[in-house]
C-alpha cells in the first residue's frame, strides 16, 4: 500500500493537471463561441454567393465545356485532398478520425495538401503522398488564406497537375457530435450548381450579365470556391475547439473521480497509521506495567 506522503503528492499533482484542463475548457469554449459567430457573421454573404453563380451557370453553353466543369482522366484521375486538421493536439480523436477517414478513401496515387501542423507532423516522412512544401496554419482561419489556398488548387487543375480537388473536413452534426466529411471542390457540379425555383413574383427575376455569362462566371466562381474553403476551416475550426472541450472536460471529470478516490485510500491509509501507532503505545504501556 502506498504510503500517506505518497498519495498526498499524487492528488496534489492530480489537481494541479485539472487546473490546466479546467483551463483548456475555458479557452476553448471562449474560442467555439468567436469562431461561430464569426462562421455566422460571414455565412450570408457566401449563400448568396451560391446563389448568384446558380443563376449564371444555367447560361453557359454547354459546348465547350468551362475548364471548371471539364472531368479529365475519368478512369484514372489524378486527385488531391485538402485536408484539414489542427494546429495543436489534446483534442481528443478528432485528429486521428479525420486521418483515418482520408486514408480510407485515397488511393496510393493521390497527394494530400494537408492544412494544420497535427496532421502535417503525422504524416511527414510517413506517407510520401503528403505535399510537404504545402504548409498553412488551421488556427483563427481567415478569407486571405482560404484565397491563398484556393488558387494553388486552381492553378495546379488548370495547369494539367490535378483532375480532381477535393476537400477534407470536420463537419459539425449537432451540438455534441461532428464526423469527418468529403466534398469535391473541382471540377464543379452543373447538377450541384442548379438554381431554386423561382418564387411567384420574385423581384430578382432574370439578371443581364455584361459582357457576357463566362465572364461573369469566371469571376464569381472562385470567389464560390473561396466561400466553399473557408467555411469548411471555419467550420473544422470550431469543430477543433468542440472537441477539445469535450476532450478536457472528461479529463477534469476524471480528474476529480482520481482525487476522490485517492483521497479515500489516504483516508484509510492515515487512519491506519494511527490505529497502528495508538496500538504500538498502548503496547508498549501495557508492557511497561508488567515490567514494574
Amino acid at each position: 500500500m502506498p504510503s500517506s506522503k505518497l498519495l498526498k503528492e499524487r492528488i496534489e499533482s492530480i489537481q494541479d493537471t485539472m487546473k490546466i484542463t479546467n483551463a483548456m475548457y475555458l479557452i476553448s469554449s471562449s474560442k467555439l463561441r468567436k469562431a461561430r459567430q464569426n462562421y455566422q457573421n460571414v455565412l450570408p454573404y457566401f449563400t448568396r454567393m451560391r446563389d448568384t453563380i446558380s443563376r449564371v451557370v444555367p447560361h453557359l453553353p454547354d459546348e465547350p465545356v468551362h475548364p471548371y466543369f471539364h472531368e479529365r482522366n475519368v478512369e484514372n484521375p489524378k486527385r488531391a485532398y485538402l485536408v484539414l486538421t489542427a494546429d495543436k493536439g489534446m483534442a481528443g480523436a478528432y485528429n486521428q478520425n479525420l486521418l483515418k477517414f482520408l486514408k480510407e478513401h485515397a488511393d496510393q496515387n493521390d497527394r494530400f495538401y494537408v492544412i494544420g501542423q497535427v496532421g502535417y507532423r503525422a504524416l511527414l516522412h510517413k506517407d510520401p503522398r503528403l505535399v510537404e512544401e504545402f504548409q498553412y496554419g488551421a488556427t483563427a482561419p481567415t478569407l486571405q488564406r482560404a484565397r491563398d489556398i484556393t488558387v494553388d488548387a486552381i492553378d495546379d487543375f488548370k495547369s494539367g497537375k490535378l483532375d480532381e480537388v477535393y476537400i477534407v473536413y470536420t463537419k459539425i452534426q449537432n451540438a455534441l457530435t461532428s464526423e469527418p466529411v468529403m466534398e469535391r471542390l473541382l471540377p464543379l457540379d452543373r447538377e450541384h450548381l442548379k438554381p431554386s425555383p423561382k418564387g411567384l413574383g420574385d423581384p430578382r427575376g432574370e439578371v443581364e450579365m455584361f459582357p457576357d455569362a463566362k465572364t461573369v462566371f469566371e469571376q464569381t466562381a472562385p470567389i464560390y470556391m473561396h466561400g466553399m474553403i473557408f467555411g469548411a476551416m471555419t467550420e473544422s475550426f470550431c469543430a477543433e475547439q468542440s472537441a477539445r472541450m469535450t476532450a478536457m472536460d472528461s479529463a477534469t471529470k476524471s480528474a476529480n473521480d482520481m482525487i476522490h478516490e485517492l483521497q479515500l485510500e489516504y483516508n484509510r491509509t492515515r487512519q491506519g497509521s494511527i490505529t497502528q501507532e495508538i496500538t504500538e503505545i498502548i503496547g508498549g504501556a501495557a508492557a511497561v506495567q508488567n515490567n514494574e
